[in-house]
């Protein structure tokens, strides 16, 4: 009886001896995954044999995160998501690790942004947003295909000219524009959508709230969001309602698009495949005046690390720098379809082709995305009365703004 439970107890202790550690790395989509997968993974867990990497999406995460459990490594967005989560107290300051002040001086500084006077999170990849334009319907409507529109009122007038040409053989309407009015109700996240526009209304000066996120002020005259109403509701009347007709089925005149994902629908494209200079043309967002400078914004993945036992968080941290190895990275940005945060990346040849070459250039004139905790809820209110007034036509613009804005006090009050 005693060697059975002598044996009992050494294999037990054998095992726990042996037992790898686990470090989660959670992710938002299958691409993604996949990406970690095949190639970060085993390489993780060669140099480290004894941790295992285990991958998880974030479809649960506040769910996780109000039953106080958390994964160790998050990739989520720029924006609210750091300096909410860092509000919580939940995020590791990364400047407290061996490595960091290194690893920061091989990022663009553009991509790098203070919380609370602290750094909590590693700008993963970018992404920006340009207008991206069909060719052949700006030939058919009589437009110069190589002169898009520099300014809104161009914008407006070339969206007309399309939307009148006829439907297509198989009675298809044509539109000049498409707006993603189907993610409306999809939460706040589609605001970052919607503000490249926003921002050429006021020289990318003025976001929804103040830098500090202490106070409102899109509702000033100079952020210049009643026009931006006035001018989207225009454009809505070239638009359809949904995305049921989507750039890709060449009844789309216009269409703003973030960074380079989207070349992979082309070779779905109807009838053949859209070739980008020949069927696709890319452009900055329209401005208000031509000569003034073209914004749009700043988005991406902020990889961020959960607090924990001071040796996982270690762990977690040496995830980091692999994945900002200057090779991982930049297969990273080739699989996923993204731009650069490495200064050494700048220059490659990949990022020099002439259809990801635009959005590298638009980097120079980008507003990061808003990031203060409270903007996830303001800009749903936004969204809210965006929806009655350009979509629905329930509300003059400057009612819109103004009852957004008794919303926000509300909330910011709380």
């Amino acid at each position: 009886m005693i060697y059975k439970w002598l044996t009992i107890f050494l294999v037990a202790v054998t095992s726990s001896v042996h037992a790898k550690e686990r470090i989660e790395f959670m992710v938002s989509s299958g691409d993604q995954m996949a990406f970690v997968e095949q190639v970060i993974k085993p390489e993780y867990e060669q140099r480290y044999p004894d941790v295992e990497l285990v991958l998880t999406n974030d479809g649960n995460l506040e769910t996780r995160m109000a039953a106080g459990d958390y994964p160790n490594v998050y990739a989520g967005i720029f924006g609210y998501m750091v300096p909410r989560y860092a509000k919580l107290g939940r995020l590791m300051y990364l400047d407290e690790f061996d490595g960091f002040d290194d690893l920061k001086e091989r990022i663009e500084p553009q991509f790098m942004e203070n919380h609370f006077g602290r750094q909590y999170y590693i700008p993963w990849h970018a992404t920006t947003q340009m207008m991206i334009y069909n060719k052949e319907l700006f030939r058919e409507a009589g437009l110069d295909p190589e002169v898009p529109p520099q300014t809104w009122d161009e914008f407006i007038a070339a969206a007309e000219k399309i939307s009148n040409l006829p439907a297509r053989s198989n009675g298809s309407r044509v539109h000049g524009v498409a707006l993603w009015n189907d993610a409306l109700a999809s939460g706040g996240w589609y605001w970052n959508m919607l503000s490249p526009l926003y921002y050429n209304f006021n020289d990318g000066e003025y976001q929804l709230l103040n830098h500090y996120g202490t106070h409102p002020v899109f509702d000033i005259e100079e952020a210049g969001m009643v026009p931006f109403l006035e001018t989207m509701k225009q454009l809505q009347q070239y638009a359809p309602l949904t995305m049921e007709q989507n750039f890709f089925s060449r009844t789309i005149g216009m269409w703003p698009q973030y960074g380079i994902a989207w070349r992979v629908n082309l070779q779905d494209a109807a009838g053949k495949p859209m070739v980008i200079g020949e069927d696709v043309g890319i452009a900055p967002i329209p401005v208000r005046e031509k000569g003034d400078i073209h914004y749009s914004n700043l988005d991406g993945r902020a990889l961020m690390v959960f607090k924990n036992t001071r040796h996982i968080e270690k762990r977690s941290w040496q995830l980091i720098e692999l994945l900002m190895e200057d090779d991982f990275n930049l297969e990273a940005n080739m699989q996923l379809q993204n731009l650069p945060t490495l200064a050494s990346l700048q220059d490659h040849p990949y990022f020099q082709q002439p259809d990801i070459q635009p959005f590298v250039e638009q980097l120079q004139h980008v507003v990061m995305n808003e990031s203060t905790a409270a903007v996830s809820e303001v800009s749903s209110i936004i969204l809210n009365y965006y929806s009655q007034s350009v979509v629905m036509n329930r509300l003059t613009p400057e009612e819109a703004v103004k009852a957004a804005m008794e919303d926000v006090k509300k909330v910011m009050r709380k």
